[in-house]
């Protein structure tokens, strides 16, 4: 007959299972964050389209950084929405400020650019910006994530 654990060793199999997916995410992935550095890249350019484009960037942008979300709950075993711990939601939530203010940029820029050229080239520039304060975003996420847990940095 299988003895039901104790309160203790129950305890301690739970943290060791929390720390195992804890090194797991914190191990990190290039790929994951290259990925999704260009997804938001590719939401912040499509602000610089005519209607119904740019609604359409923005919609196949969150579908894609759901698909990238779902791929890397299946990798992990674990879903880790990037609010947690702490320190870490904040860079999560840092770096959504200041994708906004480069899609109103874009949108602007369609509204007043003067010419088609210069409107590829402010759109290619703001996905640029967008593309690298994702990727150092991302890496920062991660680093404070580590330093929380305790596994690193």
């Amino acid at each position: 007959m299988n003895e039901d654990p104790t309160p203790a060793e129950a305890l301690a199999a739970i943290q060791r299972s929390q720390r195992d997916v804890q090194r797991k995410v914190a191990a990190g992935s290039w790929r994951y964050d290259l990925g999704y550095s260009a997804i938001c890249a590719m939401m912040v350019g499509t602000q610089a389209l005519d209607m119904p484009m740019n609604t359409l960037g923005v919609a196949v942008g969150v579908l894609l950084l759901a698909v990238l979300f779902r791929r890397e709950a299946d990798r992990l075993g674990v879903s880790i929405t990037g609010l947690s711990p702490r320190r870490a939601r904040w860079v999560a939530i840092g770096l959504g400020l200041v994708l906004l203010p480069l899609m109103l940029l874009a949108i602007l820029l369609n509204h007043f650019a003067a010419s088609g050229f210069l409107l590829a080239l402010g759109a290619a520039a703001l996905m640029a910006a967008a593309f690298v304060f994702c990727l150092v975003g991302s890496r920062l996420w991660l680093r404070v994530y580590r330093r929380e847990t305790g596994l690193g940095e």
